[in-house]
């Protein structure tokens, strides 16, 4: 009776695999990994993290408060760029933005699909690098999406196969809610 109960479960899980591969395709799945797309304007990240020693959080100003990481505002960038280097090709584009008070309109790179909540505080707080999701930012020239991002990658991390090992919840609700 055991085993027939056990057997019956599997068309269930069944359902629930059909169900999840065609929710992923409703919401749109994750990005590529290897993705880099050209941006509108050129944000050269070793520059401004290598040599200038901008933490990341000057830009993402809420990654450490919010699940959303945020992007700077224009007139962040040209709190500097009104003065330093606004002659240069990229600048100029910059300028034009922050002169018809738009934002910039920044192609995302890193796209979970709708049902995957990542708080990026919760992470950030807890002492998870920037890097260890988004790769080596800090010496990409063009920023590309280095890790897959999908479930089997997160949960890796989450049950401390990661390095620096970390150990998180990882039961479905964790993630999915």
């Amino acid at each position: 009776m055991a085993l027939r109960r056990k057997w019956l479960a599997v068309p269930g899980f069944l359902v629930i695999a059909a169900a999840a591969t065609m929710l992923s395709a409703y919401s749109g799945a994750s990005s590529s990994q290897g993705g880099s797309p050209e941006q509108p304007v050129r944000f050269p990240h070793p520059q401004h993290v290598q040599t200038l020693k901008m933490n990341c959080l000057y830009c993402h100003f809420s990654a450490n408060k919010s699940p959303d990481p945020g992007l700077p505002a224009v007139g962040t960038c040209m709190g500097c760029h009104t003065l330093v280097a606004s002659s240069k090709p990229e600048i100029k584009k910059l300028a034009a933005f922050y002169n018809k008070q738009q934002p910039v309109p920044w192609i995302r790179i890193h796209k979970l699909p709708e049902y995957v909540h990542f708080p990026h505080m919760r992470h950030v707080n807890a002492g998870v690098a920037c890097q260890t999701c988004h790769g080596d930012v800090q010496n990409m020239k063009q920023v590309k999406q280095q890790n897959s991002l999908n479930m089997g990658w997160c949960i890796s991390c989450h049950i401390g196969q990661s390095n620096p090992p970390f150990k998180a919840r990882y039961d479905c609700s964790t993630c999915h809610y």
